[in-house]
């Protein structure tokens, strides 16, 4: 992925930022400097801002969505004191993380953020222009590397900002660029942050979808899914709870978590009770208590719909086990559980090993 060209300044040195990156750190800082541009639009940011702008991006990869930066990344302590002071609206209608943070912490707690992210800042806004002046610090020891490159910013607008106290002011020429080129420059540093999550969790689906708050979900074809089979089968139960299922309390559950899988597939839907869908959260079901029965509704209601003809609702199952819906509608059940497992059993594992908490039971 390539950087627009501009002659007034050095895209080369900006691109390789993010050669050899071993921790997050530095896709966080540009990300909250391009955050604080679009909001702001001013040349000089104070780093206390671009420091609670870089909890506010981490928070949802490494908290909700509970990726894994590597050991040798802080940021998961940081995101852990703020889940431990305050609890995350993540409501369609809630305000930005940011937002939340400075109002939702108690001036203690923001005092100890800003005291913990500091650590971070003794070292990122220093190696993020470091590329840019590669000659000029060659053989400077490295206790002296900081304080050199406050110098040569100061004296030069090849990096992108300088330093003033407490805050950082970007150069004219990159204070354009920047804001000329906002789209390019996330995706691009997205690009590399993706890569370097895909090191980090490799088992793991949707990194993509994983990097920032959760937008609105749109559950129209499984709901259509759902409340057409409840109407043909007015009995049915609740396989956690055996509760019986009616129109005015349906939910729709997620087997897996969404916040592990990050897609609305019907294979991983089922109904559910709303008060049991709340109380389920983000936990992992039993695998021994709810699976064979997870299996055999998703069984009933894809043979169901298929029977009726309605082959548009049930596309996800097509791509889920590369079949055509008519092979499939011929298929035993002990096939269709079988292939359910094969894909749903890893995942569970992979998800507990990045904390989700299991087994969820009743």
């Amino acid at each position: 992925m390539l950087l627009p060209e501009d002659e007034r300044i050095d895209i080369a040195k900006l691109a390789s930022v993010f050669s050899d990156t071993t921790n997050s750190y530095k896709f966080y800082w540009l990300l909250a400097i391009l955050d604080s541009l679009r909001e702001n639009g001013r040349t000089r940011i104070a780093m206390r801002d671009l420091s609670i702008r870089m909890i506010a991006s981490v928070w949802y990869p490494l908290d909700y969505f509970k990726l894994s930066f590597g050991r040798q990344d802080s940021f998961k302590l940081i995101a852990d004191f703020v889940s431990d002071r305050m609890a995350i609206d993540n409501g369609p209608m809630a305000p930005g993380l940011v937002d939340q943070l400075r109002s939702g912490l108690s001036e203690s707690d923001l005092i100890t953020l800003y005291g913990k992210v500091g650590n971070l800042l003794r070292f990122v806004p220093y190696r993020f222009i470091r590329p840019f002046f590669a000659q000029e610090i060659r053989a400077i020891p490295d206790y002296q590397v900081n304080v050199r490159l406050v110098e040569l910013a100061n004296q030069s607008s090849k990096a992108p900002y300088r330093f003033i106290g407490d805050d950082i002011e970007l150069t004219q020429d990159w204070f354009t660029y920047l804001n000329q080129h906002q789209a390019i420059l996330r995706g691009y540093t997205q690009w590399h942050l993706v890569r370097f999550l895909q090191k980090h969790n490799p088992n793991v689906i949707g990194l993509t979808e994983k990097l920032e708050r959760p937008g609105v979900r749109i559950l129209t074809t499984a709901s259509k899914f759902w409340k057409t089979y409840l109407v043909a089968n007015p009995n049915l139960t609740c396989i956690y709870s055996r509760q019986l299922i009616n129109q005015a309390n349906l939910s729709l559950d997620h087997f897996l978590p969404w916040s592990y899988v990050a897609h609305d597939q019907l294979w991983n839907i089922i109904p559910t009770p709303k008060a049991v869908n709340s109380r389920k959260n983000d936990w992992l079901p039993s695998i021994d208590l709810y699976f064979n029965a997870y299996a055999w509704l998703q069984y009933q209601g894809f043979q169901f719909h298929a029977i009726n003809g309605n082959h548009k609702l049930l596309e996800d199952y097509h791509l889920f086990f590369a079949q055509s819906l008519d092979s499939l509608r011929d298929q035993p059940f002990d096939w269709f559980r079988e292939r359910l497992e094969r894909q749903i059993i890893p995942h569970v594992q992979t998800a507990q090993n990045l904390g989700f908490p299991y087994p969820f039971k009743i």
